[in-house]
């Protein structure tokens, strides 16, 4: 089915290429049950129903948005979500009331919302006309950097900051010869090995299991047929790769996805922050966005540092009411 999706309005996270990747990656997990609530095989128009045990006591029947994950659905984090098209599929709120009611859930989480949009607002009007109940579960900001030119943003930045994206350039020149590698999507898995390798030493984990590297093939293969790309690239020094980062353009925006590298490699040299200078620097000069999402760093909350904008995101539940009243009553009493 080709694709109706415009890139100047939507997230490459919430693209038909990105869910039904999803889908074809998890949809058939034993721990959920997808549902095509459309009827026409269209990846946005899909959920899926899975169990999960509130405070480890009490089994609530979850229902979630393909291509985001929850509970023991772990799943590369999806953005900037929102019902748009189950309401355009529906018919209109009224409609999909209906069309959820019929389904065996108690709890209805949607993660990530971009409040900026009128996401929220569509969320709140379902639940005014309904016997439900939302409560927000988490607050978070997506970060991001947008100017008018790579100079401009430049002259925004503080000397410290400025200095460790961008200005240690020269001392790590001085290393050796600095050179990048754009892996191609055939070398995919030779990238997620590097990558890997990066992410252990400093979190004590791979970043992607066999599954989610799968899953980021099949979106890759499915946004540039969309029109968009995927960047897998690599920072050598003197023939040594010593970092990646994993992006994605789709319209005038280009996310950051993941990234690694080797940390103390070098004296005073911070090595993911200058190869994410040099990517934000060709976003800038193409006119792009340069999208980090949301979370922070290791040691602090370095995307607050180096971006120009914020957006406010919010993780909802919606719950019908005896399921809102026994989740109150679990908490009181876990709290003593």
């Amino acid at each position: 089915m080709k694709s109706t999706e415009s890139p100047e309005h939507q997230s490459a996270i919430r693209t038909e290429a990105w869910v039904q990747a999803w889908i074809d990656t998890w949809g058939k997990d034993p721990r959920i049950q997808l549902i095509d609530l459309g009827g026409r095989k269209r990846p946005l128009e899909q959920v899926y129903i899975t169990k999960y045990w509130l405070k480890k006591i009490l089994p609530i029947n979850t229902l979630c948005l393909a291509g985001t994950g929850f509970g023991a659905i772990s799943t590369p984090r999806a953005e900037y979500n929102d019902i748009g098209s189950l309401i355009a599929m529906a018919g209109g709120k009224r409609e999909l009331i209906k069309a959820l009611t019929l389904l065996n859930w108690q709890q209805f989480a949607i993660p990530d919302i971009d409040t900026t949009t009128t996401a929220i607002i569509e969320l709140q009007e379902l639940v005014e006309n309904s016997s439900w109940r939302i409560q927000t579960e988490k607050k978070e900001l997506a970060y991001s950097i947008f100017s008018r030119s790579f100079e401009e943003y430049l002259e925004r930045l503080g000397s410290s900051t400025r200095r460790t994206y961008f200005n240690r350039r020269e001392r790590l020149a001085c290393e050796g010869e600095i050179s990048f590698i754009d892996f191609e999507l055939r070398e995919a898995s030779v990238f997620f090995r590097h990558l890997n390798q990066f992410h252990i030493p400093r979190w004590g984990v791979p970043c992607y299991a066999k599954e989610s590297q799968d899953f980021i093939r099949n979106f890759a293969e499915r946004l540039t047929a969309a029109g968009g790309e995927l960047i897998m690239q690599g920072l050598n020094v003197n023939g040594e790769l010593v970092s990646v980062l994993l992006d994605v353009i789709w319209g005038n925006t280009r996310y950051n996805l993941q990234s690694g590298f080797i940390e103390n490699r070098f004296k005073k040299i911070a090595l993911g922050s200058l190869h994410l200078g040099y990517a934000i620097q060709t976003a800038l000069e193409r006119g792009q966005r340069y999208d980090f999402l949301a979370g922070e760093g290791k040691h602090g909350n370095y995307k607050g540092r180096i971006a120009t904008h914020t957006k406010p995101l919010e993780s909802v539940w919606i719950t019908a009411s005896k399921i809102a009243d026994l989740k109150f009553i679990l908490q009181r009493l876990r709290n003593g």
